[in-house]
């Protein structure tokens, strides 16, 4: 099963291009963020990304794992925004999370 820590991970190396730079913004060590992908690798059981001399680049399977994961996430992100208004109107309102399956 695949795990959201792990989909951060993934995400976060899209948005900041490098494990260095992604461990920063998640504050995680590099070896850590290494470990996450890795882990995510296994998990999904094809490769997700390659190396390029020294970067990381997506596969098409890294690739469409990513597009998924940000569907994900943001599909998180607004049920917490939702909660968290729900629970500013003292609980009493009505939550709708919704999510479209075109992109």
């Amino acid at each position: 099963m695949l795990e959201l820590r792990r989909l951060r991970v993934l995400h976060g190396l899209a948005q900041h291009g490098t494990v260095a730079a992604t461990a920063a913004a998640l504050h995680l060590t590099g070896p850590a963020v290494s470990q996450h992908l890795a882990a995510l690798e296994r998990e999904a059981g094809v490769p997700l990304l390659e190396k390029r001399g020294r970067t990381l680049a997506f596969t098409p399977a890294g690739r469409l794992l990513l597009s998924h994961a940000e569907v994900i996430l943001d599909d998180l992100a607004a049920a917490e925004s939702a909660l968290a208004a729900a629970a500013g109107d003292g609980g009493t309102g009505t939550v709708r999370v919704a999510r479209s399956e075109e992109r």
